[in-house]
């Protein structure tokens, strides 16, 4: 038995020069805030209070690679320090680990250990050294790695990692052996026994091992980079996002799975196969009757953990047909994900089993089940077949891409958004999809606009697909003008999507939110943010002004005063997109109006920030749909945080709770987040 010891390669010897006074070769950013280098102590290595002086100098090994590398200062700024900025470099960040053949190590026959696998079962003896660098960097580092450090991850890790890949799978290797799921007998209406108990597993299903073995076929082998095309890739991720991600916890089968699917996404992002105009959707019937009649030889364990009885299916079907198709639909007239997508998911497997397993995460988030192993099995199986299908790049695709996107979204931490939609964004840019091109591509592609909108919300970031990519016109008056065309009043409502994108988009550039992942190079002077910002709050507002009936309120009841418990107006809207569509361009103004250049006088006056704050908060507690309802957690707070009278606190408060009881989707967070920024209600 043999083991490789990683270490670094700024590691002992180096700092034995470092504690020698010699300083080289370590590549690590000096400390100079410590005694040893300067003016403060003399001579005879005392301070001048008599006290010994530490000895060599403190060094870090957190300074980006440059500074590490030209033996200078880093301030750890990121995603750019100040010594790049100043150099004009590229900064990079990371951590540079080798092996080296001299630090390998083997234990003598006569260890007990080895006597011990010796007199064992008699399995086979054959093991096999693996260079996992990149795997430890990406565990290590909870950020994508700049493309600049790519070509030395490969050199590094590349052959160790293809010749496990092309390795077969030896029995008594150590891989974690999938578990037993077996199905309960499922009552009608009852969300409690839809649940798949899982004997001889863990008490805590988020700390289950892996069905997946770690170097199996289709396992994530590779270091997501940020590629050259798709800049918009995460780079960072928060520690918060990480500790408190939902059912995605470290070491969770859903996080292995989502790691290995966003991988792959990524990976046929990037891939330079022909693009899918030319190539034809490949129906997978056949695949699909394979798979029904458990011919296939892959996917066995997959599909017996996540096998269904027919009541059991058919309490899925129906609550995603009744509930949640219409989340998704809410600004889609031709509802394609309740009529279309069930339809095409009879001949793509895959398709069929991200929908059921999106449908079962509802209704465990619902009833607020501990157990949730009935979604899992259907998301791992979903994710199984889907990564076999990605090549393809079809519209089928794509739709269980989405699919599981919601799946995320309903069940992670807001604030790792981003990780669960860049895989998605990668590919609609990489399959050219526009929010013009029509059918089920366009509603797509505005589903999966609308979450990254709010995830730009919640985080205070561009949106991951850039804005001049939504409807590929050369400026935002030709967007506009292709979105007008179409003349229907569910793309009016996408219009002020576009539209509160837009303003996102600005206010990142400008500066004038928290930019954690931009540069200060990309900030607009004043000049040009005073002459973006007239003409975007004009387009805006022309929004409002123009509206077609359909998007206009049904009934307005303006609020008395009197009644403590209803300190908001009633507003009335006939349908999704009206609803939502209102309740995003109140979003947008107030945000435009926050942040208004001080040389800039309108006329005639537009309305206050209080009153489209009020107006938010009527729309979330006036319309009961419920897809509007998972669209406002964000400008619920953005409203929230102008209210200042305790009963506009309850009633905010009370439509958080609702939409969380009634949905499912989590919106406790924000409502804690009120809290915080209120202070005391009773005061």
């Amino acid at each position: 038995m043999a083991a490789m010891r990683a270490r670094a390669s700024d590691s002992s010897s180096r700092e034995e020069d470092s504690n020698h006074g010699t300083g080289t070769g370590t590549g690590e950013t000096p400390d100079h805030t410590s005694g040893g280098g300067g003016g403060g102590c003399g001579g005879d290595g005392k301070e001048a209070d008599g006290k010994l002086a530490s000895v060599g100098k403190k060094r870090t090994r957190t300074g980006c690679l440059n500074c590490r590398r030209k033996r200078r200062k880093c301030d750890e700024k990121k995603p750019t320090c100040e010594g790049c900025i100043s150099r004009q470099e590229a900064c990079e960040w990371g951590v540079k680990l080798s092996f080296r053949p001299e630090n390998a190590q083997s234990m003598s026959e006569a260890h007990p250990s080895m006597r011990l696998a010796a007199a064992g079962s008699g399995r086979c003896g054959t093991f096999q050294i693996v260079d996992v660098t990149s795997e430890v960097i990406r565990d290590y580092i909870e950020e994508a790695v700049p493309d600049e450090a790519l070509p030395r991850l490969e050199r590094s890790g590349s052959r160790s990692l293809k010749s496990v890949q092309d390795a077969p799978i030896l029995p008594g290797a150590g891989h974690a052996i999938p578990h037993t799921v077996t199905p309960t007998a499922l009552e009608a209406g009852s969300y409690a026994s839809i649940s798949m108990p899982t004997p001889g597993s863990t008490s805590d299903p988020m700390t289950a091992p892996t069905t997946t073995p770690p170097f199996a076929p289709g396992a994530p082998t590779t270091v997501v980079t940020d590629p050259a095309g798709f800049p918009f890739l995460s780079p960072q991720i928060s520690s918060d996002a990480t500790s408190d991600d939902g059912i995605f916890l470290p070491g969770s089968q859903y996080l292995e799975l989502h790691a290995q699917l966003r991988n792959r996404i990524i990976d046929t992002a990037r891939s330079t196969v022909p693009s899918r105009l030319g190539t034809p959707d490949v129906d997978d019937t056949e695949l699909h009757q394979r798979f029904d009649d458990g011919v296939g030889t892959d996917d066995d364990e997959s599909r017996r953990l996540a096998a269904l009885s027919p009541e059991q299916e058919y309490i899925l079907w129906q609550n995603y047909i009744g509930e949640v198709a219409g989340w998704i639909d809410n600004f889609d007239i031709n509802r394609h994900f309740e009529l279309v997508l069930p339809v095409l998911a009879k001949s793509h497997s895959h398709l069929k089993y991200a929908i059921l397993a999106l449908s079962a995460r509802q209704m465990e988030r619902k009833e607020q089940a501990l157990d949730y192993s009935c979604s899992l099995a259907l998301y791992q199986h979903a994710v199984h077949l889907l990564s076999a299908a990605l090549h393809r790049r079809t519209t089928a695709v794509l739709a269980s891409c989405i699919v599981l996107a919601v799946l995320e979204m309903l069940s992670c931490s807001p604030k790792a958004w981003r990780r669960h939609l860049d895989g998605c964004a990668a590919l609609i840019q990489a399959l050219g999809l526009s929010g013009a091109c029509g059918g089920l591509e366009q509603a797509l592609f505005w589903v999966f606009a609308r979450m990254d909108v709010c995830g730009g919300l919640i985080s205070s970031e561009r949106t991951l697909i850039p804005m001049h990519k939504w409807m590929l016109g050369s400026d935002i008056l030709l967007d506009i003008a292709m979105m007008e065309a179409q003349d229907t009043f569910d793309m009016y409502a996408n219009h002020v999507v576009y539209l509160l994108g837009r303003v996102i988009e600005l206010l990142c550039s400008s500066g004038k939110w928290e930019q954690r992942h931009h540069r200060r190079s990309d900030l607009r002077d004043m000049v040009d943010y005073t002459t973006e910002w007239s003409q975007l709050f004009e387009l805006v507002e022309s929004w409002y002004r123009n509206r077609p009936e359909e998007v206009k309120a049904l009934l307005v009841i303006p609020s008395d005063g009197h009644d403590p418990t209803k300190p908001f107006p009633t507003l009335l809207y006939g349908n999704g997109p009206a609803t939502s569509g209102n309740q995003m361009y109140h979003t947008a103004a107030l945000l435009m109006l926050k942040h208004k250049p001080a040389r800039v006088h309108l006329a005639p006056k537009p309305r206050s920030m209080l009153w489209h704050a009020r107006q938010i908060c009527a729309i979330s507690i006036s319309n009961a749909h419920h897809g509007c309802w998972t669209n406002s957690t964000q400008p619920l707070w953005i409203a929230g945080q102008h209210m200042s009278h305790p009963s506009e606190h309850r009633a905010i408060l009370e439509i958080y709770g609702r939409i969380e009881r009634v949905t499912g989707w989590a919106t406790r967070w924000r409502a804690d987040d009120l809290r915080h920024y209120w202070g005391n209600l009773e005061e």
